[in-house]
């Protein structure tokens, strides 16, 4: 059977439709438009754009998307952008709160209220209200785009911005950058960030609106003031401090201080000095103490700079059989036998002295002193009093005198300043003094510093004549077994220094290591 054909038949002028089965089925062929299966879209409703407009506002997308609801997609998609990044990882919310009223449907324009929130990366919520403009074009509503659909206060060019108010407490480097592990000793930077704790304080928040270099605070939390500390160590002293002693088979220690403030510079070891630390371990100074008899004999008036010295190779002083180095000399200025580091003529001095004498004097060079410093746990050493034999001993740095490189360290610092050392590991943290003397009288600076320059040009150091300004005093101690511990302790320019080397034989190493501290 064929399937019926279809006709059209023209009626006053019209074409209408006629109704044709098919085998397969009934098709309906109607002229009445209303009664086809096919029902037309309801139309566009403002609510729904400017609802779907918000669900696609600060998507990932960019914003491309809402953008393209608006009547200017280009401006606004500029501008949702510039907000997505300034907040970041804030979470955006919107509600419709007046869409239940649809407009009459006749209206060309729009307003629809939402309510909006966000939730920002501490948690903290912003919520505000805005309204939508809608405008109708054709049979479709487009959003009129305007900065203040996304915040009220917005304008062209601005943006809304999230940002962390970050408490400045921190511990810092004399560079002023922080300091992290490694800038300083390891011992040395878990005893001070120990007793530190934590400076940061707390970081605090805002929320507003950027425009240009302007930014206008909407909401936030000011950060809780943390303490800024400086660690006094100078990176480049201290790398140079501890390549010298790493160059050391012997146990090594070097600790420098800037003679001005009694900041301490530098504090370094090798590997090989081991269960102790240059802040606190005490050995004999050797020769280095003839600094402090030598301080001690002018202040007392028994000698000066140019007096005439016996220098024997070596004296019997009391009950004690004293030898030099090899040399000896009928008389000698008192500053060449300084220079020579004459043993029997410092006995000789020494012997004469009042029981009192040395330790007074050393203190005065911070040498026996004793002081409470924020970030190091120090001993400077002990000088007792003494008399007869003991005395003759300690006057050159044997008998019962010890001390540390850090104490004698600030001896040199002493001598350079004139006044008593302070000495500083983190401003702003003074040290705690106690039993501290008056810094030594400016009588015997002046002489002393030159005999100390003429150790290096002429005496026992000569061989770092080279180095401009330095000056200094070498010693080599006694320590038991046959062995001795080398010490170069002085000074160029403002910086002070002690160089210890544990049972050098002599202080060769120990001038070796200043040279390499000084030229590194």
């Amino acid at each position: 059977m064929q399937p019926k054909t279809r006709r059209w038949i023209l009626i006053s002028g019209a074409v209408a439709t006629a109704t044709v089965i098919g085998v397969a089925g009934a098709l309906l062929w109607s002229p009445d438009p209303s009664i086809s299966d096919t029902k037309k879209a309801p139309a566009e409703r403002p609510s729904d754009v400017a609802q779907s407009f918000v669900n696609k506002l600060f998507s990932s997308d960019g914003g491309t998307a809402a953008a393209q609801l608006t009547d200017k997609p280009d401006v606004a998609t500029t501008a949702i952008t510039a907000t997505k990044t300034g907040m970041g990882s804030s979470a955006y919310q919107a509600r419709l709160t007046s869409a239940a009223t649809p407009p009459p449907a006749d209206a060309t324009t729009a307003e629809i209220a939402a309510s909006v929130t966000w939730t920002m990366p501490n948690s903290a919520l912003l919520k505000y209200d805005i309204k939508i403009p809608l405008q109708k074009s054709g049979e479709s509503w487009k959003v009129q785009w305007t900065p203040a659909i996304i915040h009220p206060q917005l304008t062209d060019g601005a943006s809304l911005t999230y940002r962390t108010a970050l408490a400045d407490g921190a511990l810092l480097g004399r560079d002023g950058k922080p300091l992290v592990a490694g800038t300083v000793p390891d011992g040395l930077y878990k005893t001070i960030t120990g007793q530190v704790g934590d400076l940061k304080g707390t970081d605090g928040w805002e929320v507003g609106i950027s425009s240009g270099a302007t930014f206008t605070a909407l909401d936030g939390k000011k950060a809780t003031a943390g303490e800024k500390i400086t660690v006094t160590i100078d990176p480049a002293r201290q790398a140079a401090a501890q390549a010298a002693v790493d160059g050391l088979p012997q146990g090594a220690a070097i600790v420098a201080i800037e003679a001005s403030t009694s900041e301490i510079l530098a504090v370094a070891q090798n590997k090989t000095l081991a269960g102790t630390n240059p802040f606190v371990g005490r050995y004999a100074p050797g020769s280095t103490m003839k600094i402090v008899t030598a301080a001690a004999a002018m202040n007392a008036g028994l000698v000066q700079a140019n007096t005439a010295v016996p220098c024997p190779a070596t004296a019997t002083i009391g009950t004690r059989r004293i030898k030099n180095a090899d040399f000896g000399h009928d008389s000698l200025p008192f500053h060449t036998s300084f220079a020579y580091s004459c043993n029997t003529t410092f006995g000789d001095l020494g012997s004469k002295l009042p029981p009192n004498a040395l330790p007074d004097m050393a203190k005065r060079f911070g040498l026996g002193a004793d002081w409470t410093i924020q970030g190091a746990d120090t001993n400077t050493g002990k000088v007792p009093p003494a008399s007869g034999d003991q005395q003759v001993e300690n006057s050159f740095g044997q008998g019962n005198v010890v001390a540390s490189p850090f104490g004698m360290a600030l001896v040199a610092a002493t001598v350079v300043s004139g006044k008593t050392p302070t000495p500083t590991l983190m401003r702003g943290k003074p040290p705690v003094a106690n039993d501290v003397a008056a810094g030594p009288p400016a009588s015997v600076l002046q002489p002393l510093r030159a005999m100390m320059r003429e150790v290096v040009t002429a005496g026992t150091a000569k061989q770092l004549a080279g180095i401009p300004g330095l000056a200094g005093k070498t010693g080599t101690a006694e320590a038991g077994g046959g062995t001795a511990h080398g010490w170069f302790v002085g000074y160029q320019g403002n910086v002070a220094f002690a160089v210890f080397v544990e049972n050098a034989g002599s202080s060769q190493s120990a001038l070796n290591a200043t040279a390499a501290f000084l030229k590194g």
